[in-house]
């Protein structure tokens, strides 16, 4: 049996789990980020000011 391939698997395995996972985390991040500045805009608009 070649152990070859199972290093291989196993190795790029977790390269692309870990890949994904600060994909998806990052993800997450960029979407929140983005609804805090729409709700302050919002908030602005309204002329409520800044919210704190």
């Amino acid at each position: 049996m070649n152990y070859g391939w199972i290093e291989i698997v196993l190795f790029y395995g977790g390269a692309i789990t870990f890949g994904v996972w600060q994909w998806l985390k990052m993800d997450r991040m960029l979407k929140k980020t983005r609804a805090e500045k729409a709700a302050k805009d919002a908030a602005e608009r309204e002329g409520e000011g800044p919210a704190a």
